[in-house]
C-alpha cells in the first residue's frame, strides 16, 4: 500500500519554499513498518510530542491521540501543517523525521 500526500504551495508560500507546485510525500508500507524509521518517530514523540500529548502532558494541552482512527495521510500533514494550537513541524524535521513520526504514531508499538 502506497499513500500520497500532495502539498500545494501557492503564493508567498510558493516562492519562500522555492519549491514545484506540488510537493509528494510517498508513505509506503515498507516505509510505515521498518523499525528503524518506528524508533526514530519514537525518540521525536517522546523529546517534542508527549509534552502535549502523553500520559504525563497538563490535561488539557493536547488531545490524546486515537491513532486507529487515522490515516497516514492525515497524521503526516498535521505533523507537517499544524492545527489549531499545535504547530507545524515542517521547519523543525525534515521530511524522512516527519514520515517517521507519522510510522510510530500508526504502529502498534504507539501509546500516549
Amino acid at each position: 500500500m502506497t499513500v500520497v500526500v500532495t502539498v500545494v504551495l501557492t503564493g508567498p508560500a510558493f516562492v519562500l519554499w522555492g519549491g514545484s507546485a506540488a510537493a509528494e510525500v510517498k508513505l509506503t508500507e515498507a516505509f510505515m513498518n521498518d523499525s528503524a524509521n518506528i524508533e526514530v518517530g519514537r525518540d521525536i514523540f517522546k523529546k517534542r510530542c508527549s509534552r502535549c500529548h502523553g500520559q504525563r502532558a497538563y490535561p488539557g494541552k493536547g488531545p490524546k491521540l486515537n491513532p486507529k482512527k487515522y490515516s497516514p495521510k492525515f497524521v503526516y500533514k498535521r505533523i507537517t501543517k499544524g492545527f489549531r494550537g499545535m504547530p507545524s513541524w515542517k521547519r523543525i524535521y525534515d521530511e524522512k523525521q516527519r514520515k517517521s513520526l507519522t510510522a510510530y504514531i500508526l504502529s502498534k508499538d504507539f501509546s500516549n
